[in-house]
């Protein structure tokens, strides 16, 4: 994969973490560097920082956005996974911020226009993966425009549900499988603004089912019915389904997760040269104890500790 390759190769059999003695909270943010060569704009080539640029005026429904505060639904005794949601409960944290900056360089691409449907996917289980999609949500939904829907595509084990408290099912495999309607999948959240496609009742065709053309259909209509929705799919590791292939041939945009002093290279290459290149916007390191240990991708030359 060129010099994605050439990058990950580098430096033995784990990705880098944190340096020794460090903790991940107190680093300071590194803003994302997103892989060029959109297929219809530029060639791929060498990577280069994005420079954001100023945020639109607020639409109709923004406005200014007080301190979140949760609401009462949310609060209470929350468990580890839910204390781990920076992006909802401590949204001026370092780590927070991290997340703040890979939202940033998704809504305000270098090149092209920004991907309303993002995938979040990874080599291997425990990447912290789910963890990512559904801050990167709350981030989105705290935004002055964007209105965000996470799409649970996990159809075996899922945890989305669980994390913003919301029912199982009704959800996608009722809707590509059972006949449930579109409203009836949808759950609203106690973050304004976000919305859930959970899972759904188990399935055990979830390749087959996220092949079809009712799921590609599903896709397209949710996109079209509102222009400043962004939709988040958390989806299963590469190496163990099937179903990230499938899926990305119906995104705009891949974010590949990677734990940070975890993740086996050669994995992460084979789990990479399975996805489309083009559509890679950046490979984040991770780790599973937190948020976001760094907000970094490494689409280009180097690889940064």
């Amino acid at each position: 994969m060129g010099k994605m390759s050439d990058a990950l190769r580098r430096g033995g059999r784990g990705m880098p973490g944190p340096a020794a003695g460090e903790a991940p909270a107190s680093q300071e943010p590194r803003p994302l560097k997103e892989r060029e060569g959109q297929p219809d704009a530029h060639a791929p080539g060498q990577a280069a920082r994005r420079t954001l640029h100023k945020p639109a005026a607020p639409s109709e429904r923004g406005g200014h956005m007080p301190a979140y505060v949760p609401p009462p639904s949310m609060r209470g005794e929350l468990s580890e996974e839910q204390e781990r949601l920076v992006s909802l409960y401590t949204p001026g944290s370092p780590q927070a911020k991290r997340v703040d900056i890979l939202r940033s360089q998704l809504l305000f691409p270098f090149h092209g226009e920004p991907p309303r449907t993002i995938m979040i996917t990874s080599a291997v289980p425990r990447e912290g993966r789910s963890l990512l999609t559904a801050n990167l949500a709350v981030s989105f939904a705290r935004g002055l425009q964007q209105f965000v829907m996470v799409m649970d595509c996990h159809l075996t084990e899922p945890v989305i549900n669980e994390l913003f408290k919301i029912p199982r099912h009704p959800g996608l495999t009722d809707f590509l499988e059972h006949g449930a309607s579109v409203p009836d999948i949808i759950h609203r959240t106690g973050v304004d603004k976000l919305t859930v496609i959970p899972a759904g009742t188990p399935s055990q065709r979830s390749a087959e089912i996220l092949a079809t053309d009712k799921m590609a259909g599903l896709l397209h209509e949710l996109r079209a019915r509102y222009r400043d929705r962004y939709i988040i799919l958390d989806t299963p590791p590469v190496q163990a389904f099937d179903d990230p292939a499938v899926l990305a041939r119906l995104v705009e945009g891949i974010v590949f997760v990677v734990r940070a002093g975890a993740t086996d290279r050669e994995l992460a290459l084979r789990a990479l040269r399975a996805l489309p290149e083009e559509k890679i916007v950046g490979v984040v390191l991770n780790d599973v104890h937190s948020a976001v240990v760094d907000a970094q991708a490494v689409g280009g030359s180097e690889l940064e500790a």
